[in-house]
């Protein structure tokens, strides 16, 4: 049994824990380290809703913040790649940032959570994808970077709402990008619980 004393500590290592966690959003729409993330967006004509967002962290540094967009909620990986229709990553910069650093991120992440055979046959995608950042070098404090999913033309990356380069066309290429955040593999597990709206229960709760 924890003495009144102890569930304070823990209370408060709780708090300060949370403080260096990507941030679980509860409403529709966020405003994360003043960044901004609309209710809803539209792409190609058609309207996606903000499903979740958080902040990713290097140590204690806020590096950036994400959200995703979908054509409705889901509170599942599978449920999200399994969707059909328009998708979007959209990544506010909060720290400067190499876009290599990105491409490394995300070639990581695809490895990490596809088979040796999967992650071969996307080798294309990826050369591709590190031919149109090559163009672009380094990404600023405030900068937009989105990673967009639109049915019969593939994935297409932009910078400042504006296109790096054509569609990769690579059918499976946008969903093994997702599995980079909400993988089995992520490379933080409270920002995927973020994006896909988790809500985790209250510290004290779990001490009675």
């Amino acid at each position: 049994m924890l003495s009144k004393y102890s569930k304070m500590l823990l209370a408060g290592l709780g708090l300060a824990l949370s403080l260096l966690a990507p941030v679980a959003v509860k409403a529709q729409n966020a405003d994360l380290a003043g960044v901004h993330y609309p209710d809803s967006i539209k792409v190609e004509g058609s309207s996606l809703v903000l499903n979740g967002s958080g902040i990713s962290y290097r140590a204690v540094a806020k590096i950036y913040t994400v959200a995703l967009y979908v054509p409705k909620k889901g509170n599942t990986a599978d449920a999200i790649l399994t969707m059909a229709g328009p998708k979007q990553l959209r990544f506010v910069m909060l720290q400067g940032m190499r876009i290599d650093e990105i491409g490394k991120l995300i070639t990581t992440g695809v490895e990490n959570n596809s088979t040796r055979t999967q992650f071969y046959g996307l080798i294309p995608a990826i050369r591709t994808m590190g031919e149109q950042f090559s163009r672009i070098k380094r990404m600023s404090p405030g900068d937009v970077f989105a990673i967009e999913w639109v049915p019969q033309r593939g994935t297409i990356f932009f910078v400042n709402n504006q296109p790096a380069g054509l569609p990769i066309q690579e059918p499976d290429f946008f969903n093994a990008i997702l599995r980079t955040w909400l993988g089995k593999n992520p490379p933080s597990q409270g920002l995927k619980d973020a994006l896909l709206d988790y809500h985790a229960p209250p510290v004290l709760n779990a001490l009675d």
